[in-house]
C-alpha cells in the first residue's frame, strides 16, 4: 500500500484496526497482496488503514534550512491575545510558514475521524502530511454557539481545522515559544494590557496598540492575578476622587497628543453626572482631564500634530490636566488661567470627602 490513493469514506473507517464498518455507494472488494487484507474500492478511491494513516512517520527529511525556518522565533507584532488572556497566532501565519518552509501543495492535513460535538465544541482529528509522509497529528476544537447569527456550522468546522493546524505545528517546532510559561507572561508583561468593560465582572485582556474596545471602561490597576473586580462606574469614582483630592501644584509638560477618550460616571453620593477625558501622550502617560475645552484643544493638537504645554495639578503620582496652550508658533496669546476650573475641580473633589 501507499499514500497515494485518495481518501473519501475514511470516517466510515475504525482507526485503529482499518476495519470497514460502513460503506455507502457502489463498490467492489479487493484484497491487498501485501497484508492479505480486503478493502472496499470505490471508481478511484481506496480506504486507508492505520498503516497507511502513519506512513512514513519519522522518515521526514528536512534540511536544515528548512529547519532555521520552521523554529525561526515568531515576530512579536504577528503575535494577538484573547481576551481571557492566552496569547496565539492567526491561522494563516501558521499556513504561511508551512508554505515558506515546503512549498505550496507539498503539506496538506487530512480528517482522521467524523466531527464530533460535545455540548458546543466541536472537535475532529487531522493528520499533517508533509510530502507525502505523516509528520504529526492533533484534535482541532472551536466553541460553536447555535444561537450566533454570525457563526454557522461550517464555520465552526472549519475554525476546528485550523485549531488542528495550530497544534500539528507543534510538532516541527513552530511557534513553540507560545506554548513556554516564561515567554507568554513576558509577553504579556511588555505588550499586553487588563482593562474592565461595560457588563463584564472580571477584566479582559488586549494589546496595548490594539484600539480600545468600544465598551472599554477603564485600565486595571494592581497586579494582575490579584483583582478583586468592581463595577466599572466605582472603579472611575475611585480614581475621581483621587486625582482630584491629590491636585495641589502646577508642573508644565511638553508634549505631542496621541489620543483622547471620554468616560461618564454617576457619583452615587450626589446623583451627579460627571465626564473626564483622558488625554495620552507621547511620552506614554494617560492624562486625565474634567475640562471640555482642554479636550477639545487637544482634540486639535491632535489633529493638527504640534505640540503642547499641559499644566498640571499634581501630587505624588496622581496628576490632573488644568490647561493647554501650543508650543509651535507665537502668534497666539497663551490662555489665562482657567480659574473656574480650579473652583469646580475643588468643589467636585470636596463631593468626595
Amino acid at each position: 500500500m501507499t499514500n497515494t490513493y485518495a481518501q473519501n469514506v475514511i470516517e466510515k473507517v475504525k482507526v485503529d484496526t482499518g476495519e470497514i464498518v460502513e460503506t455507502a455507494g457502489v463498490g467492489i472488494s479487493k484484497k491487498d497482496e501485501t497484508s492479505g487484507k480486503d478493502y472496499l474500492v470505490q471508481p478511484t478511491y481506496l480506504v486507508q488503514t492505520t498503516q497507511d494513516i502513519f506512513y512514513g512517520i519519522s522518515m521526514l527529511n528536512i534540511s536544515q534550512e528548512v529547519s532555521d525556518k520552521l523554529m525561526s522565533p515568531v515576530k512579536e507584532e504577528d503575535i494577538e491575545i484573547k481576551p481571557t488572556g492566552q496569547i496565539y497566532l492567526c491561522h494563516i501565519r501558521y499556513r504561511k510558514m508551512l508554505n515558506d518552509a515546503f512549498g505550496m501543495g507539498n503539506w496538506a492535513l487530512r480528517p482522521l475521524a467524523g466531527f464530533v460535538k460535545t455540548g458546543d465544541t466541536v472537535c475532529r482529528e487531522y493528520a499533517l502530511y508533509v510530502k507525502g509522509m505523516y509528520a504529526a497529528s492533533a484534535i482541532g476544537e472551536q466553541e460553536y454557539v447555535a444561537s450566533n447569527p454570525m457563526m454557522t456550522w461550517s464555520d465552526a468546522c472549519e475554525a476546528t481545522k485550523s485549531n488542528a493546524i495550530m497544534r500539528c505545528c507543534k510538532d516541527l517546532g513552530i511557534a513553540l515559544e507560545l506554548w513556554d510559561k516564561k515567554y507568554v507572561e513576558k509577553f504579556i508583561k511588555e505588550y499586553c494590557v487588563q482593562v474592565w468593560r461595560k457588563g463584564k465582572s472580571k477584566p479582559q485582556w488586549r494589546l496595548k496598540t490594539a484600539e480600545r474596545f468600544f465598551d472599554e471602561t477603564g485600565i486595571v490597576t494592581g497586579k494582575p492575578g490579584n483583582i478583586q473586580p468592581e463595577p466599572a462606574a466605582t472603579v472611575e469614582t475611585k480614581l475621581h476622587k483621587q486625582e482630584l483630592s491629590n491636585a495641589v501644584d502646577n508642573t508644565p509638560l511638553i508634549v505631542t497628543i496621541k489620543d483622547v477618550t471620554m468616560i461618564t460616571g454617576l457619583n452615587k453620593d450626589t446623583g451627579k453626572m460627571w465626564t473626564k477625558y483622558h488625554i495620552k501622550t507621547d511620552t506614554g502617560e494617560d492624562l486625565p482631564t474634567f475640562d471640555k475645552k482642554i479636550a477639545d484643544e487637544a482634540k486639535k493638537a491632535k489633529e493638527g500634530a504640534y505640540g503642547v504645554i499641559l499644566k498640571l495639578k499634581t501630587k505624588g503620582k496622581y496628576k490632573n490636566i488644568i490647561g493647554i496652550e501650543k508650543t509651535n508658533t507665537g502668534d497666539e496669546p497663551p490662555p489665562e488661567p482657567n480659574l473656574e476650573m480650579d473652583k469646580e475641580l475643588s468643589e467636585l473633589a470636596g463631593e468626595y470627602d
